[in-house]
């Protein structure tokens, strides 16, 4: 489908907004404009990179997102069957105690009073698992 806007920021603007499954740019300046789009499912930048290369040979991969879904996701790729987590580990007592802090206030601020106090539970930990005394 075709979108008829007022200038070229307004139709990066409604492209980045559509997510569309292809996206050609055949423009002058076609690599600079390129460079604000956002969402997209496969990007064919200049005159010569008409979609059809995509979909027969060119390189790019075929299956895309469609339905706007290129705003959160990208083409089928082995990064599809890869399972990402994050961890953490912290055990520097000493190192953690503004990190430490910081999280009570945030938590504070949110109104996450459980947060709060579990976060306040490690300013009053020794390393070896025991209460620290107050003093």
């Amino acid at each position: 489908f075709a979108v008829l806007t007022k200038d070229m920021d307004e139709a990066v603007a409604v492209t980045n907004r559509v997510a569309p499954e292809h996206l050609e740019v055949q423009t002058e300046d076609a690599v600079e404009l390129s460079k604000r789009l956002t969402a997209y499912g496969g990007l064919f930048v200049g005159f010569m990179a008409a979609e059809v290369l995509g979909d027969y040979g060119a390189g790019p991969n075929h299956v895309l997102p469609t339905s706007c879904t290129a705003k959160y996701t990208g083409g089928l790729s082995v990064h599809t069957f890869q399972r990402k987590t994050t961890w953490m580990r912290i055990d520097d007592r000493e190192g953690a105690q503004q990190q430490v802090a910081d999280s009570v206030l945030l938590a504070r601020l949110e109104g996450l009073e459980g947060h709060a106090r579990a976060a306040e539970k490690r300013l009053l930990q020794v390393p070896d698992g025991s209460a620290a005394k107050k003093g």
